[in-house]
């Protein structure tokens, strides 16, 4: 197959809502992830590593710090003449109306939908965390001649997130029917699908024209009777963010070295933008237990269970333990800090006490002073 016959669509806003903290100044897709990453690097590594070279971003709202982290998609080998990666605005074709739903953010798109030339469309959201294997998931595709293919996940499905399906199978794994009620334990739907491009662009039209807006909702779980859809498995870790405890929780089981080895897989690396930075600078009293520190932090304090972005200062005498401390983050001497989830350049003054629970971490603002 060429390089050409597969293209991308990602949504950069997905479910934004429901991490409104961290997104009340960025987009779902620039959302901090893991030391050292954003959200969008899942995606669109998944799609690099299958080998696509085009990619559409459609965009919303708060894409500054996307764009800044993007540029011009070198990092994930998107810098070409031919194809590349696309930022798609907010507006719809028709007018200067900003979309409100899948099926409205798609028509805004159709343009690029239209002349990327590819056979098949990769559409993904960009609130979940996984290392998909596309390339497995388009030959499943093509082998049962589906019109629709959708990568799910077993697993206990998202409680907040409304839009997700849960998927039910014949015995040849066709779809058979799909509902969106919360289930403990079921098949769900990870944000990605698979289809031809022409097919899309048809069903995206008469859907507009119908004044439909959702695409799960209105078109495949309408559909799912008249068309060929079938399901690909993702075995692998796989979490999708559907509030603060979702990304808490997701961002902790990275310090479980089974999961990291299913995500960070050598075969399909996840990529990222590049910063050089120093080492990290541990001093003679600091202790540092089942972290994940990136560079250019200065540990003179307690860490444990946590992730530390780049630049975070941990003061002598302070404790950080089950925390996520975001770029810049400043510790003073003496803090205590358990549960607790810092934005970037958050400071934090000598001798703070701050504690969240399990269930509900303490959240500290971007460049808020404490």
């Amino acid at each position: 197959m060429r390089a050409s016959a597969v293209a991308g669509i990602v949504f950069a806003n997905t479910n934004d809502n429901l991490l409104n903290k961290l997104t009340s100044d960025r987009s779902m897709a620039s959302v901090p992830f893991g030391g050292r990453y954003r959200l969008i690097d899942f995606t669109l590594s998944n799609l690099v590593n299958a080998g696509v070279s085009s990619v559409g971003l459609i965009t919303k709202e708060n894409y500054h710090s996307l764009m800044d982290h993007i540029g011009s998609g070198v990092y994930w080998d998107l810098d070409r003449k031919n194809g590349g990666i696309y930022l798609l605005p907010p507006y719809l074709t028709r007018g200067m109306k900003r979309y409100t739903g899948t099926v409205d953010a798609l028509m805004g798109a159709v343009n690029y939908i239209d002349r990327c030339g590819a056979d098949y469309m990769v559409i993904c959201n960009s609130d979940v965390i996984a290392n998909v294997d596309i390339s497995a998931a388009l030959e499943s595709h093509i082998s049962t001649e589906a019109d629709i293919t959708i990568v799910y996940s077993h697993g206990k499905m998202p409680h907040n997130n409304g839009a997700t399906m849960q998927l039910l199978f014949d015995e040849n794994r066709r779809v058979k029917n799909v509902c969106f009620e919360e289930s403990h334990e079921a098949d769900f739907a990870i944000g990605v699908c698979i289809i031809q491009r022409q097919l899309l662009l048809n069903l995206i039209s008469s859907a507009y024209e119908d004044d439909n807006t959702d695409v799960n909702r209105d078109i495949i779980a309408k559909m799912v009777k008249r068309l060929n859809i079938y399901g690909y498995e993702h075995k692998g870790f796989a979490a999708v963010l559907d509030g603060m405890n979702a990304y808490f929780n997701a961002n902790m089981q990275l310090l479980d070295s089974g999961v990291r080895a299913q995500l960070f897989n050598r075969k399909r690396p996840i990529f990222t933008k590049t910063r050089d930075d120093m080492p990290t600078r541990y001093g003679t009293k600091s202790s540092v237990n089942n972290c994940i520190i990136a560079d250019g932090c200065v540990i003179d304090g307690t860490v444990k269970n946590s992730i530390l972005f780049r630049g975070v200062k941990v003061e002598k005498g302070a404790v950080v333990e089950n925390c996520i401390l975001m770029q810049s983050t400043s510790v003073g001497s003496g803090a205590q800090l358990n549960n607790v989830i810092s934005d970037k350049n958050a400071v934090i003054g000598s001798d703070m006490i701050l504690k969240g629970t399990a269930g509900k971490c303490f959240f500290v603002k971007k460049n808020q002073i404490l």
